[in-house]
């Protein structure tokens, strides 16, 4: 059985790897929000669905320290403006891996601990590649085609932040002090400038590490995505349930997939769903077959709800319905 943490990382890894182009993807937060761990795992959970991925790290765009702490080891406003090299990690690594790009990317440009900076030959990626990197203020500046922003409390992240460089910055209480004066007061200012979470297309709440929580997913915090339903999230009371009203919908069709059956076992979906049995639909290629459904019109909110509630037989995916709509829709894993 499936830990509610992979279960809530599969589900993003799924919502990456249904998406058919190359995808750069930022994994957002405050500092010590669990961020790094986060971005390994989901790239982790991407390759096993079978596409190419690659985590990479912040850490390896840093300026060298000169330029880094030229306002001050404390300062606050150094780590927001001076920490990272914004122009160089575009340059080399969102252009060549976006629209038109050559696909040679550098995975880093200086050795943060020796502060020595760094000319690797560059990597040649897939087509299918989805890039993970994890960074602190990647909203600011930088344009991604996902973000996903790890919400973590700020106390949170500073009893683990402390602890975590307590042997790096000289001890528990200069750890303290610097998160207080430089990391967090920078990350402060982050959110109030920026609102992260807002405009990020997912947001993991991450206050229990082995409990998170998926709060949206496929879109900024006032989009409207389509779902296509052939199921028992076109009843009224599964609805309800999971997203607080009911929806109506429009009906469409999905060529070229059959529809199957699965027995549920999740006692929960079953109650709310009022039985075992429920469709699943596979893909065959056949113009001939197709499957009758509905779509609905959801917020990002309700799509990470829907997410939850289909159990792990199904994966979401973007199709293009018999209509020429576009629509997530959930298949057979």
């Amino acid at each position: 059985m499936i830990t509610p943490r992979e279960r809530v990382l599969n589900r993003v890894a799924d919502h990456l790897a249904g998406q058919a182009r190359p995808l750069r993807v930022a994994v957002d937060g405050i500092t010590a929000s669990g961020k790094t761990t986060f971005a390994r795992e989901l790239a982790a959970a991407v390759t096993a669905r079978g596409r190419s991925a690659a985590h990479l790290s912040m850490d390896g765009f840093h300026h060298p320290r000169a330029v880094r702490h030229r306002l001050g080891r404390d300062s606050a406003d150094g780590y927001y403006r001076d920490a990272y090299d914004f122009a160089a990690f575009s340059r080399l690594v969102l252009e060549p891996l976006g629209p038109g790009g050559d696909r040679r990317y550098r995975q880093r440009i200086i050795d943060l601990r020796s502060d020595t900076p760094l000319d690797e030959t560059p990597t040649k990626a897939p087509d299918d590649l989805v890039l993970v990197v994890d960074g602190s203020f990647l909203q600011r500046e930088l344009e991604w085609d996902e973000v996903v922003f790890v919400d973590t409390p700020f106390p949170v992240a500073f009893d683990r932040g402390t602890r975590r460089d307590a042997e790096l910055l000289g001890g528990l209480e200069e750890a303290a002090r610097a998160f207080e004066t430089r990391y967090h007061a920078a990350s402060r200012r982050y959110l109030d400038e920026v609102g992260p979470a807002a405009r990020a297309s997912v947001v993991v709440g991450n206050e229990d590490v082995t409990h998170p929580v998926l709060h949206r997913i496929g879109g900024p915090a006032d989009a409207v995505v389509n779902l296509f339903s052939y199921g028992t999230l076109q009843t009224p009371s599964v609805q309800i349930e999971h997203f607080g009203r009911t929806l109506v919908g429009k009906e469409d069709g999905l060529p070229g997939y059959r529809q199957d059956w699965v027995t549920i076992t999740d006692p929960a979906v079953v109650a709310v769903s009022g039985t075992d049995r429920h469709p699943i639909v596979r893909h065959t290629g056949n113009a001939s077959d197709s499957v009758a459904g509905t779509v609905l019109e959801v917020t990002t909110a309700e799509l990470a709800a829907a997410d939850l509630y289909e159990v792990d037989d199904y994966r979401r995916a973007l199709v293009r319905l018999g209509s020429g709509l576009d629509a997530w829709v959930y298949l057979a894993g």
